[in-house]
């Protein structure tokens, strides 16, 4: 089964397509439960664009570590 992209606006009924790349017999029935969904929110923030960042205690070196700020 592959995943797929619902859009906001698309009103039609939802079916799943099932294939089965095995040999061995696998039967569904009605009323089985044979999918999974995954309702998730898109957030588009606004972004600003800018020339340069301010340097800060984390952006003073340029190379990150693990090691705690004294």
């Amino acid at each position: 089964m592959g995943a797929e992209v619902i859009d906001a606006d698309f009103h039609d009924p939802v079916g799943v397509v099932l294939f089965n790349n095995s040999e061995a017999y696998f039967a569904v029935n009605p009323d089985d439960r044979v999918t999974q969904m995954i309702i998730q929110v898109i957030v588009m923030p606004e972004v600003t664009e800018v020339e340069d960042l301010d340097v800060t205690v984390r952006r003073s070196s340029r190379w990150r570590t693990s090691m705690p700020l004294s």
